[in-house]
């Protein structure tokens, strides 16, 4: 089976290296800086028990059985082509960018819908450091992604309901990333000091999913979300919060656009808009 990976960030990189060390081909689509460096001194991963450095595939050719879209919502429109000339009708292509607008996008293709929980960023050109244990992948139900990862060492679920699985998804980063760059703090001192805020955005969220037809339990994801946030490391960062900080282009539309018809959301959305 061969597998392209989209996007040599935190997310793509890890993967990437995770499939190569299992003896999946795979290859990383990077800009060409990038690629030589993967190719001069391989792909550095540093876990957060074991480090390791792996030959990655950096050279696009031919079609793939899997598609593995790894990058930030706005630059999904740049790779639409590449996807196009690399993948036929029997490609299975898995996004795993945050929030939920982008899917639209992907209909054309053989799309399968995912999500991603991990805490991992790009710590040099050809290195991804993964920050906590937190790790686990949510695909929608495929026979293609099932071959492909019972063959890694990774986490994963096949789901039966992956949009239920993606809103769980988007609920905790949208709330995250959003409350981070807000007060310019780490998720710790977020969920420490204004854990009321992150209880109002959960639910102000689960309120606007019911225009989906998406129906979650307030209370069971609250509590969910609480728990998962005070696991992680107290300083830790969400990508957009470092986005900011390094003055980047930061994925706010894509997270926070959606939501913007509530008057709560909109506040930080706005506030946001100016930094």
């Amino acid at each position: 089976m061969r597998v392209l990976i989209i996007g040599a960030g935190g997310v793509g990189g890890y993967l990437a290296g995770n499939l190569a060390k299992d003896g999946i081909d795979v290859t990383l689509f990077a800009t060409p800086k990038t690629n030589e460096f993967i190719q001069k001194k391989g792909l550095k991963i540093k876990d957060v028990d074991k480090e390791y450095s792996v030959c990655v595939k950096t050279k696009l050719n031919g079609i793939y059985d899997v598609i593995i879209l790894a990058l930030k919502a706005y630059n999904l429109d740049d790779v639409l082509e590449i996807i196009k000339t690399y993948s036929n009708k029997n490609t299975t292509v898995l996004p795993l960018l945050n929030g939920v607008g982008h899917f639209e996008k992907l209909k054309k293709f053989n799309l399968k819908k995912g999500c991603i929980y991990i805490l991992s960023h790009k710590v040099d050109i050809n290195a991804i450091e993964k920050k906590s244990k937190l790790f686990y992948l949510c695909y929608e139900k495929d026979k293609k992604l099932d071959k492909l990862f019972n063959k890694t060492t990774l986490k994963v679920k096949s789901s039966e309901n992956i949009d239920i699985d993606v809103w769980k998804k988007y609920l905790f980063i949208a709330t995250f990333a959003t409350l981070t760059s807000y007060y310019k703090k780490s998720i710790g001192w977020v969920i420490e000091n204004k854990e009321d805020e992150v209880i109002e955005f959960v639910r102000r969220m689960i309120s606007l999913a019911k225009n989906s037809r998406i129906e979650l339990d307030e209370t069971k994801e609250i509590e969910k979300i609480i728990k998962q946030a005070k696991n992680i490391p107290y300083d830790s960062k969400t990508s957009m919060q470092l986005d900011f900080e390094k003055n980047h282009k930061t994925e706010l539309e894509n997270l926070v656009g959606f939501l913007k018809n509530d008057e709560f959301i909109a506040n930080f959305y706005k506030k946001l808009l100016s930094y």
